[in-house]
């Protein structure tokens, strides 16, 4: 199936301290640390095929130059749903506050989150089947490096996986990376900052 291009990097903070996905910044102790991860393993890279359609390795200089700060546009098929999508001409990005897809300290995804999650296969499925997409995860800069990747790798294969069993999304299109603490979007000073920098992103590529 062929349609224009988008790449889709999906932000999911994955906060270790709510349960509440609208309540206020909770529980962001040093001791909450433990879930306070968004960080996964490499996998999958170089030119792979999806039902029989071939898939093209765009190149690691690509992934290594996403604009994180791309400019927000408003999608009428995301209205009210709690997900940002940001856009640039190769890519595009959608973020979501990772409490409405995770428990503290666990990598099950929620009823709540599948519901976001489909909402982010329906648009991803709207795109050009060929095009690779690859889940980020970013974290704050608390907690070991060790214990974000080991939990971050687990929350991220699990979205991985509810994208390939329930959204439909083949799963040769889809790599992960983790980011740790090397792109915040705001401070790790305070708890909001923290949670800001608690997220995933998962990019689906435009360029031809």
């Amino acid at each position: 199936m062929k349609k224009s291009s988008i790449l889709i990097l999906i932000s999911f903070g994955f906060t270790v301290a709510c349960n509440d996905p609208k309540g206020e910044v909770e529980n962001d102790s040093l001791a909450d640390a433990t879930a306070d991860t968004a960080v996964m393993y490499p996998d999958e890279r170089g030119r792979i095929e999806a039902d029989a359609v071939e898939i093209k390795d765009v190149g690691e200089d690509f992934w290594n130059n996403i604009n994180w700060e791309a400019p927000v546009v408003e999608d009428p098929d995301l209205q009210g749903s709690d997900i940002e999508k940001r856009e640039e001409k190769e890519y595009n990005i959608y973020s979501m506050d990772d409490r409405l897809l995770f428990d503290t300290d666990k990598a099950q995804i929620r009823p709540e989150g599948e519901k976001k999650l489909q909402q982010i296969a329906d648009e991803i499925k709207s795109l050009p089947q060929q095009k690779q997409l690859r889940i980020f995860g970013h974290a704050d800069a608390r907690a070991s490096n060790e214990y974000n990747k080991e939990l971050s790798a687990e929350r991220a294969n699990a979205v991985k996986n509810w994208l390939t069993e329930k959204g439909g999304i083949a799963g040769e299109r889809i790599s992960i990376e983790p980011m740790g603490e090397t792109a915040p979007r705001a401070t790790n000073e305070t708890a909001k900052g923290r949670q800001l920098n608690r997220r995933v992103a998962v990019v689906v590529v435009t360029r031809e």
